[in-house]
């Protein structure tokens, strides 16, 4: 994980501590409001909430006031460390799609693209195509060609710049953050295009694959460090026009496209992970009645759910037995009940603030919290998995599983979670900044108790 990843972790940390002292057949309505930037006016304790869905935009600002009153060490600790990483990040070249030396089979280098990563060549033929599966074994390859990667590396340090640019005024983390914004989305030169149809390219297949939708997973919590931006004053108005007029046309894309609508009707972690982006992107285009619809939508019972909903129904993806039936069959499945549950905890973390409580949701006996209890015992080695997992649970894993039970201890009234999660806190799992607040809220929580 990267150091900027790391450091955003640790924003959520210090905030944390601070508060305790479409789916197919989707449309957005003409009607709702056009420009995000001005529409959100509310404040809090006199200050300009930021425009941040998945990120808390109140503790945010309780985090900056905590920051001004320059008498809390750890506050004041946290922005030497934040200004030295954002500082590193003023001296990085920005980033382009443009950059690989490979282009899809359009040739246009403006598209998006990266090989499916379980694709291997065919040992049965003298040019190795059309590639064979091999789930849950990373084709080496597909490190070759860098969009992928660029992807997240531009996102982490956006992120950290609007972080820095947000606690402390200082307009040059704010003009870098668009600088790496503008070559990524909006230079002619080296912008992307809003679309993903070259994502996940299987080498001799001739057919285009929706799971590349998935790589771009990130764009949901880019959309957050925009939110922080847009209150910089520097912010340029022509930076936000051209930012909300190419998520518009990817928003577009996701839900009107054949193959992202293909990538929405899927039953697995890449439909919950569709929802995601979706619904994220929703709100920052100033779409948080399309946001609430969306997530209101995966608690309709199968028995008179619209077809086009039936796959992304919270009672569909998670078995009255907490198994998820659409990841069981996987190589690796015990990671893809972990990953898909954490993509479900994440609608539901977006649903805490448009009003949607998913954690409590329960249908036929199961939600998010038996899907929960089922994996514990098999993610902790208390009992051997019973189904496929060729690879060991790694500690990616395992921090993607303390981000859920962190969130179960706030949401659940239940000691064990607790205990689950003492069991999880440990320096050696990988740091994950959409995770920390609950991190360290809990730790906070721990401490006081036995203080």
């Amino acid at each position: 994980m990267s150091e900027y990843r790391k450091l955003i972790i640790a924003v959520v940390i210090l905030i944390s501590i601070i508060n305790q002292s479409a789916l197919p057949g989707w449309s957005i309505p003409d009607s709702e409001a056009k420009n995000p930037a001005t529409s959100q006016a509310n404040t809090f304790d006199g200050e300009k909430l930021p425009r941040t869905i998945i990120l808390d935009p109140h503790e945010l600002v309780k985090m900056k006031q905590a920051i001004m009153k320059q008498n809390d060490s750890i506050a004041q600790d946290f922005l030497k460390t934040i200004i030295t990483e954002a500082d590193s990040v003023l001296l990085k070249r920005p980033i382009s799609v443009t950059e690989k030396t490979e282009f899809p089979p359009n040739g246009t280098k403006h598209d998006y693209f990266a090989l499916a990563s379980y694709e291997w060549p065919n040992p049965n033929t003298p040019n190795g195509l059309p590639y064979v599966s091999r789930d849950g074994q990373m084709n080496p390859e597909t490190l070759l060609i860098k969009d992928r990667v660029y992807l997240e590396e531009m996102v982490d340090r956006v992120m950290i710049l609007a972080i820095a640019s947000y606690f402390t005024y200082n307009p040059k983390y704010a003009l870098k953050a668009q600088e790496l914004l503008r070559v990524w989305f909006l230079d002619d030169d080296t912008y992307m295009e809003p679309s993903l149809k070259y994502g996940d390219f299987e080498r001799g297949k001739g057919r285009l694959n929706p799971s590349g939708i998935m790589g771009a997973h990130h764009l949901a919590h880019l959309v957050d460090a925009i939110g922080m931006l847009e209150l910089s004053p520097t912010w340029s108005g022509g930076m936000q026009v051209g930012l909300e007029q190419w998520f518009s046309k990817y928003l577009d894309w996701l839900l009107n496209s054949d193959l992202a609508k293909r990538e929405g009707q899927r039953k697995n972690n890449h439909g919950t992970f569709y929802a995601v982006q979706v619904s994220a992107i929703a709100f920052f285009l100033n779409k948080p009645d399309f946001t609430k619809e969306l997530l209101k939508s995966t608690m309709n019972d199968l028995s008179y759910a619209p077809l086009d909903d039936v796959s992304k129904l919270i009672g569909v993806k998670i078995n009255p037995d907490g198994t998820q039936p659409f990841e069981i069959r996987r190589a690796n499945s015990l990671h893809y009940h972990i990953w898909n549950l954490y993509g479900l905890a994440l609608l539901a973390r977006i649903g805490d603030q448009v009003g949607v409580d998913l954690w409590n949701y329960k249908i036929h006996g199961t939600g998010i919290r038996k899907a929960l209890d089922f994996i514990l015992p098999y993610a902790l080695g208390i009992q051997t998995w019973p189904y496929s997992q060729i690879k060991r649970v790694n500690n990616e894993d395992l921090s993607f599983l303390q981000g859920i039970v962190c969130q179960a201890i706030l949401h659940y009234d239940s000691q064990s979670y607790m205990r689950v999660y003492t069991s999880l806190d440990t320096e050696d799992l990988p740091l994950n900044f959409q995770d920390t607040i609950c991190n360290v809220h809990i730790k906070y929580i721990d401490t006081v108790l036995k203080n």
